[in-house]
């Protein structure tokens, strides 16, 4: 019984004594007065409380959770983009040497009916006209005209 005589006098003891400095300095553990309906409904506000914290902290994890997904995508587009267009510029420039190839085994072709004696002769304005040509193409496949005719 919360509201009896032994635990009025028992309260007032104690409190005597703790204003004289006489109080055991342990907390009383004995009997509580306590309002259950209360206490749940501070715990249930306080469960709330938590809910919408946590609640909020997923939101806010999923949202930046969606901007990394977004920023990984866009730079997954923009990786095959540059994919396709290196793979492209690769295909022009392997066609572009293909080409220079059989123009240089054409003139090399054209030099070996010469005689040892003359290639000498030959040599440097063959060096000269290849490199006109191979600087020829390389600019017409950078500006997107294809391979020239030659």
């Amino acid at each position: 019984d919360r509201y009896g005589a032994g635990y009025v006098n028992e309260y007032k003891t104690w409190l005597h004594n703790d204003l004289h400095g006489v109080v055991d300095p342990t907390p009383r553990t004995g009997q509580k007065i306590e309002d259950v309906e209360t206490r749940l409904q501070i715990h249930g506000y306080h469960f709330w409380q938590e809910w919408d914290r946590r609640e909020q902290e997923f939101h806010k994890k999923e949202q930046e959770f969606q901007q990394k997904e977004k920023g990984y995508q866009l730079r997954e587009l923009e990786n095959q983009r540059v994919l396709a267009v290196t793979s492209q510029e690769l295909a022009d420039t392997r066609t572009c040497l293909m080409r220079l190839d059989t123009i240089l085994d054409e003139q090399m072709n054209t030099l070996r009916a010469v005689p040892t004696s003359s290639k000498a002769a030959f040599a440097k304005p063959y060096v000269f006209t290849s490199k006109c040509i191979i600087r020829e193409e390389v600019e017409n496949v950078r500006r997107g005209a294809g391979l020239s005719t030659l």
